[in-house]
């Protein structure tokens, strides 16, 4: 007995290696056929699940042998290869090429002509909505739909973003920024003067949150150092006070961070009982910050509902408002027997998964960017001089209560605060692609004066952008200040983004851009350089673009503007000097310790890691900002 079965499992082996080895060979066949520069893997990974098992067994795993380092494949199974990798691991590759499993195809294009075709192209490569069903935690949303459902509810939203609103953001972020200044001078060993912060990402987070919450959606908060009796009458429990609401554990900030974390991944493992029934306190804390965050988000909704009830509307800029508005208009126009269908309105489902969703994205991606951009200025002095001569030239000494939206923003935003915010988007974007799937059959596309064709029936397409936006195709470039390489694409350099004289045929900025939303004022007549269509993405392109880029553009030029008119930033070198030490040393010796500082600094940037969005993990990047003129570092020529 025991022989047979051994017979059948070794038949069944037999047949299994025999029968992904033609699968293979049939698929490399096709790939050629196609005309595609290719790789070959043993399988390829799809899904939280299947990355984490490859990502953090079978390549630590291989890293073990020696034998396997010159191995090709195994740095294309890495799920993030092209953030870890930069483009060390594409060799002659090209900006596009497949790679081929017994089982599927996988297209990668870091090609600025491929991107812009497979993003305008929305109905025959669609948005893998399967794979972010891990963010339907509080309903189904826009992000997590396609086809008629994404249409309807991305009509829905749009009217949020308007010039109105990113008025709202600007002012704001100016307020919001200055409150963040003040509370670090609060804190022990700090004075108006120097301000020593630790973790720049925390309170980048709060900030950002304070701006998405009142610009958002019209919930005014404080900081930790200030009173609750200022907020008066907008005073509402757990929505902005530092005690939850009655009944709750959590206030609303607390329970959004808790489930906006890395948390949120165990309900891509589990299914929510389960979670609910966990005998672990990490899950009993994800369903209770599930949980009040759900609680306050309807609540939330319901005092949109009233303040409409009492004809506040007209005044509303929030992002909430109009999906309140079209599920209300929807449910009354069927009441009376007009025939209005679900395909007018949202579900309440869908207003509080959508509310998350823009909370989400409008707080964590932003306040990474004003992270980076912090430790990037304070590495980098000379750039963060330019930065401050171009907002003296723009705003002068006026203060900045005194800052306008239509004036100030675009000038600010179209000099080397502009530069600086995409050149951070450049080096760390939020995301490091974007994926699509080609559900039907091979698609052809236009590159380089050719056609190609991308592989169909389930074959995922992503969009890189780390490799992407190095490319010496697409960037202006030159050698290297920083390491031994030619080029310098690798590094922080805003100045590439500065263009003193437009490019002739460049084109132009139109009435309303292919995302479908209003161009803001602040885009019009813009100086900057301008790559090519599908060469920078970070926010995506086409009709799937993110519609908050505006929102965020202008949150991180006005808060960049405020506290560089008023501050530098200097990497903390107590860990090699203290204050007194670095006082009696020579120049050279101040650029050598800065030198560790920023060498460190850059290690802990580049071993930054994928959770939800590219963020640092691991120890922190202390800083000091300092009032200008009190500088100790800034002479050095660093």
């Amino acid at each position: 007995m025991l022989f047979y079965i051994f017979l059948a499992f070794v038949s069944y082996l037999l047949y299994t290696v025999v029968n992904r080895i033609i699968s293979l060979r049939r698929n490399i066949a096709l790939a050629k056929s196609w005309g595609l520069p290719y790789v070959v893997l043993p399988f390829n990974e799809v899904g939280v699940v299947r990355s984490a098992l490859v990502g953090l067994l079978l390549l630590p795993f291989l890293k073990l042998f020696p034998f396997t380092h010159k191995w090709i494949w195994p740095k294309f199974m890495d799920p993030f290869n092209h953030w870890n990798l930069l483009r060390t691991h594409l060799g002659s590759l090209g900006d596009y090429y497949t790679t081929v499993s017994p089982s599927s195809f996988h297209f990668e294009s870091t090609n600025a002509e491929v991107n812009i075709q497979v993003a305008n192209r929305r109905a025959e490569f669609e948005k893998p909505v399967e794979m972010y069903t891990i963010v339907n935690v509080f309903g189904r949303n826009a992000l997590t739909s396609d086809g008629p459902d994404w249409r309807r509810q991305r009509k829905i939203i749009s009217p949020g973003f308007t010039e109105r609103n990113n008025a709202r953001v600007w002012e704001l972020g100016l307020k919001q920024g200055q409150s963040m200044l003040e509370y670090w001078a609060s804190k022990e060993g700090s004075s108006i003067d120097e301000l020593k912060v630790g973790n720049t990402a925390l309170d980048t987070a709060t900030l950002t949150l304070h701006i998405i919450c009142g610009a958002g959606f019209g919930i005014p908060q404080i900081w930790p150092h200030k009173d609750e009796s200022i907020l008066g009458d907008k005073k509402m429990a757990g929505l902005n006070t530092k005690r939850p609401a009655e009944g709750h554990q959590l206030t609303f900030k607390e329970a959004l961070v808790h489930t906006t974390g890395l948390q949120i991944a165990w309900f891509s493992f589990f299914p929510e009982w389960v979670l609910r029934k966990s005998p672990f306190k990490i899950h009993q804390k994800l369903i209770a910050a599930r949980d009040d965050c759900l609680f306050y988000l309807k609540e939330l909704i319901e005092q949109k509902r009233n303040y409409r009830r009492l004809g506040f509307e007209q005044d509303a800029t929030d992002l909430i408002t109009p999906l309140v508005k079209a599920s209300d208009d929807a449910e009354r126009t069927k009441a009376e027997g007009k025939g209005a269908s679900q395909d007018e309105g949202l579900s309440e489902e869908e207003i509080t998964g959508n509310t998350f969703v823009i909370m989400f994205a409008g707080h964590e991606t932003t306040a990474n960017v004003l992270h980076f951009s912090f430790l990037f200025l304070a590495i980098n002095l000379a750039s963060q001089r330019h930065l401050q001569s171009d907002i003296d030239e723009k705003v002068g000494d006026r203060p900045a209560s005194s800052w306008s939206y239509q004036v100030d923003m675009r000038n600010l935003f179209n000099s080397m605060v502009g530069g600086v915010l995409h050149e951070t988007i450049r080096v760390i974007p939020p995301v490091p692609h974007v994926p699509k799937i080609n559900r039907g059959g091979p698609k052809q596309v236009k590159v380089d004066g050719r056609t190609i064709s991308i592989p169909g029936n389930g074959t995922y397409v992503h969009l890189e952008f780390c490799t992407l936006h190095r490319s010496r195709r697409y960037y202006p470039y030159g050698p290297s200040k920083v390491t031994d390489c030619d080029d310098d694409l690798d590094d922080f350099v805003p100045e590439r983004w500065l263009q003193k004289v437009p490019k002739s045929g460049e084109e132009e900025t139109t009435k309303q851009q292919v995302d479908g939303m209003e161009v803001a004022s602040f885009e019009v007549h813009g100086s900057l350089f301008r790559p090519v269509k599908g060469a920078y993405m970070p926010f995506s392109e086409g009709p799937r673009a993110c519609p908050g880029r505006r929102f965020a553009e202008v949150e991180v030029t006005a808060v960049l503007s405020l506290v560089f008119k008023q501050y530098s930033v200097e990497l903390d070198v107590s860990e090699w000097a203290s204050d007194e030490e670095v006082e009696k040393m020579t120049p050279q010796q101040k650029i050598d310790v800065y030198g560790k500082a920023q060498k460190r600094a850059w290690a802990l940037i580049r071993g930054s890691q994928l959770t939800i969005t590219l963020k640092m993990e691991g120890d922190p990047v202390p800083v000091r900002f300092v009032k200008r003129g009190k500088e100790r570092f800034s002479d050095l020529g660093l």
